[in-house]
């Protein structure tokens, strides 16, 4: 699909702002067929909105304290005026990009500690690229896996019922709609090598096929009442619900339940440990940040990944499952 229509506009997001920690994680695993790219200070991805398919590239052009974002919208066909508003007001939802962080940033101040790290990325958001059924989409192939093993399904999956997208010299790909697998057999999915997870996601597709979950509801909900709606999704458990409470919808408390490799990880990070049992290492940020701990925790875990970047990281390789 290239698209070749092309609307442009500014949004000004709330200072401060960092432009690559919010638009580049490298804590995320990277697949073949991307659904996104980054350089510094520029940013492309798929994004659908709806059942519509768009090209979406966001360009640094201001700074920390007096930020500025380029918005190059791309489609194939010409843009409405709502479709346009639409557009700006997911893309601020999405990379939070109205959020105040003053009481997170005062907090982050009396932690001496991590504020050195911290102060590297103040400004930093949350990004949820995604819509709720590609994060869970992502969330299934990630589970009871290597990092090789999830980027090799999720390519499968891609590369059978996605759609390339052409767009500013780029080519990314859009994950499928719901509708589109559930008029598909389970076999079908299961001959892409996915084992039990084909069930998870036939299931799935069929729940938001049928309307049976509307993910933007959600987002005027508090996290109590969103998790007890995610936690209804087949399949989703204490560590799928967690990381979308965070990722989809921006609940900075959402820290109630740590994986055992992230336990291992944090140990390190936070006590300079092999092991620390996940009770203390869980009460010991919520004394510290309150309803703001998963988001103090995203700014230190996203450091330790933008350092593996540029070095080799010895005990974090064995930890995160290559």
């Amino acid at each position: 699909m290239k698209f070749n229509r092309k609307n442009t506009f500014l949004l000004y997001p709330r200072p401060p702002f960092h432009f690559d920690g919010t638009f580049h994680k490298p804590s995320h695993f990277p697949n073949k067929l991307k659904l996104d790219d980054w350089e510094p200070g520029k940013y492309w991805q798929s994004l659908r909105l709806g059942k519509k398919p768009y090209g979406l590239k966001i360009e640094n052009s201001g700074t920390v304290t007096k930020p500025k974002l380029k918005i190059s919208i791309y489609s194939n066909e010409s843009f409405k005026k709502n479709e346009l508003e639409r557009l700006r007001n997911e893309i601020t939802w999405r990379f939070e990009l109205s959020v105040d962080l003053k009481k997170f940033n005062e907090l982050a101040k009396k932690d001496k500690l991590f504020y050195p790290v911290l102060k590297k990325w103040i400004g930093m958001r949350n990004a949820s690229q995604y819509t709720l059924y590609e994060l869970l989409i992502i969330a299934i192939v990630l589970q009871n896996a290597t990092i090789k093993r999830s980027q090799q399904m999720l390519d499968a999956l891609i590369g059978r019922f996605g759609t390339k997208l052409e767009f500013d010299k780029k080519e990314l790909w859009v994950i499928w709609l719901p509708e589109v697998l559930d008029k598909i057999s389970e076999q079908v999915l299961r001959d892409l090598k996915i084992g039990y997870r084909a069930k998870f996601i036939k299931r799935l597709s069929k729940n938001f096929a049928n309307g049976e979950i509307d993910e933007y509801r959600l987002r005027n909900l508090d996290e109590a009442c969103t998790k007890k709606e995610l936690v209804k999704l087949y399949g989703v458990g204490p560590e799928t619900a967690r990381i979308l409470l965070f990722e989809a919808y921006h609940h900075y408390n959402a820290f109630d339940h740590i994986a055992p490799w992230q336990q291992k990880i944090y140990s390190r990070l936070f006590y300079g440990k092999k092991s620390v049992p996940a009770t203390t290492i869980r009460n010991d940020i919520k004394k510290r940040y309150g309803k703001y701990s998963m988001l103090a925790v995203h700014y230190i875990w996203e450091d330790i990944f933008w350092k593996r970047k540029n070095e080799k990281i010895d005990w974090l390789e064995k930890e995160i499952r290559l």
